[in-house]
């Protein structure tokens, strides 16, 4: 029986009369075409259809992903500072997690009224309810982490389950390792882009089962090379050159990357080397009926991008991990399930709601916990039965949302997610530049709201004193010449990011185990930089450049002219070139 019988007899008039066709982005103008298969979504999901384009969608999700950023908050009561990834200019407030959760912010429930705007109503909400500031999923420990997946002595990780790592984003299960974007079981590696089974390894892109090497490219199961691609099985190969054993230590042992010089030198040595090497259509591993980018062991994962361990009936989503499965036009979904257009989630039956972990049955709520059948909440624990954060008997709720519903529909707000400007993330950092490359013409299309990320002390030092701080230039090019005693904890300008930072002692030390050369830039800019490199989520068509057939791939900012083969052409390539 239904418990909202007003507005499904409304969404059934809309639903029975849907056609595929043509449509318009309300947003971007752009144009799609709304499949037979993109409804049966809105009719599996009871849902209006939207009136974004599917890629629209996934910016806004995107706009909420706060990506790689760090800002200082002041505690709204005491002033205490408080690092957090929500920028404090955005309105949101933030407070450490222990204290989070020792508070029950039903104390901020409210009554609403049907008759006027329910997203302005709940704007007001979030900006009143203080958000935990790391919003960590798994409990961390001895570590500066956010939203962790269990870290242990870790410093500025993000989405991460790493041991004795530093500045990595959504790296699983990896130890000993700094600078790893997008990569499971690393270990003792450095500078590692969506790559996984790497051990002892540097600078590595869209690569596995590697060990003991330096500047790849799409490789598997090579060992002892120093500048490869599109190779499998291989040792000493320099720069695609193949060596004895002998020769190549030699000229290996001539190359010292504890300086910065002479890293920048083979880094930009080794761009090259991609720009001209073959690209496969995608870098899909073992995903069976499934279509996009970076999906790997997964089933039935349409139009989607980094899919780890998920399905069946993934569709239009960007990172499903961990058996997510029945989930439609939605980010972030770890071991979630029946999930639609939705952010953040470890939980089932949700929809249009953000940062969802252990709840089920949740509508249009943001950073809950633990809670079912809640409708428009906001930092709520353990909480049933609730409206804006208020509770009601379980009749009277669904009766209540059933007349919720209705006016929202009758509005025209039924059906979308939260606007852009309801994020936290500083858009620039956030994850829709580094997913879809978006910029400022597409803050302006998306609403959100521009305002200096560094005011009120967001980046956290005080302004910069040249007399007492350092700057980037100053930083040594040699590793032997960049000892603890003088650089750790010191604040260091940095111009181009306008911004300053510290280096951490631990991390010093991490350079001279590993001689690595000191970086001269800060270490937000560090991870976005290896960002760049990756294919992005805005798929094109586009031709192999083999066999002229068609193929579907994912856009490349830093190598938009790349030479992309069909999957059957790059198997070839391989049994000549790999």
């Amino acid at each position: 029986m239904s418990k909202t019988p007003k507005y499904d007899a409304k969404i059934k008039e809309i639903l029975d009369v849907l056609e595929p066709g043509e449509r318009d982005c309300e947003l971007t103008n752009e144009k799609w075409e709304m499949t037979n298969e993109e409804i049966s979504w809105y009719k599996k999901f009871n849902v209006p259809p939207s009136r974004r384009s599917p890629e629209t969608r996934l910016k806004i999700l995107s706009c909420f992903f706060t990506n790689f950023q760090w800002w200082w908050h002041k505690h709204p009561e005491t002033d205490k500072p408080v690092l957090s990834g929500y920028n404090p200019n955005s309105g949101i407030k933030a407070i450490p997690d222990k204290e989070w959760f020792d508070n029950d912010y039903s104390s901020f429930g409210r009554e609403y009224d049907s008759a006027k705007s329910f997203i302005e109503q709940l704007r007001k909400l979030e900006l009143d309810v203080p958000f935990n500031a790391s919003r960590n999923i798994e409990e961390p420990e001895n570590s500066i982490c956010l939203t962790s997946l269990g870290d242990v002595n870790s410093y500025f990780v993000m989405a991460c389950s790493m041991k004795n790592g530093f500045f990595s984003i959504d790296a699983f299960r990896c130890e000993d390792s700094m600078l790893v974007a997008y990569g499971h079981h690393v270990t003792g590696s450095y500078d590692i882009l969506h790559s996984e089974r790497l051990h002892d390894c540097r600078t590595v892109r869209h690569s596995r089962d590697c060990v003991q090497s330096s500047f790849l490219f799409d490789c598997r199961r090579c060992e002892n090379c120093f500048g490869a691609t599109n190779k499998r099985n291989k040792k000493f190969l320099f720069f695609n050159e193949q060596l004895t054993e002998n020769e190549w230590r030699e000229r290996v042992a001539q190359i010292d990357l504890s300086k910065r010089s002479v890293f920048e030198e083979y880094s930009q040595r080794f761009q090259e080397l991609v720009k001209d090497s073959v690209w496969p259509e995608n870098f899909n591993e073992k995903a069976e009926g499934s279509t996009g980018e970076y999906l790997t062991n997964v089933t039935d994962v349409k139009n989607s991008y980094f899919g780890l361990n998920s399905g069946p009936n993934v569709y239009c989503c960007t990172h499903t991990i961990d058996n997510s499965e029945d989930v439609a036009f939605s980010s972030s979904c770890i071991g979630s399930s029946r999930c639609y257009n939705s952010c953040i989630m470890k939980g089932s039956n949700i929809k249009f709601s953000y940062n969802m972990i252990q709840c089920q049955d949740m509508e249009y709520s943001m950073n809950c916990f633990n809670c079912e059948f809640c409708f428009g909440c906001i930092g709520l624990q353990r909480k049933k039965f609730h409206i804006f954060n208020k509770e009601y008997s379980e009749e009277e709720y669904w009766q209540r949302v059933d007349e919720l519903k209705c006016a929202m529909l009758e509005r025209g707000e039924y059906g979308e997610f939260f606007p852009a400007n309801f994020s936290g993330s500083y858009f620039y950092e956030a994850g829709a530049p580094a997913f879809f490359g978006c910029g400022e013409k597409e803050a302006k299309q998306l609403g959100v709201d521009e305002y200096d990320p560094n005011a009120n002390g967001a980046s956290g030092f005080a302004e910069f004193d040249p007399e007492t701080g350092k700057t980037v230039e100053q930083i040594p090019d040699a590793l032997d010449d960049f000892g603890a005693e003088e650089w750790a904890g010191k604040p260091v300008f940095d111009p181009d990011k306008n911004r300053q930072f510290a280096f951490l002692k631990p991390e010093i030390e991490w350079y001279h185990k590993k001689r690595i050369a000191p970086p001269n830039k800060h270490f937000i800019t560090r991870l976005l930089d290896i960002q760049k490199e990756m294919n992005t989520a805005v798929f094109e068509d586009a031709s192999c450049s083999k066999c002229d057939s068609a193929i579907r791939i994912g856009k490349n900012f830093t190598y938009p002219d790349r030479k992309v083969y069909c999957r059957e052409c790059y198997l070839k390539y391989l049994e000549t070139n790999g």
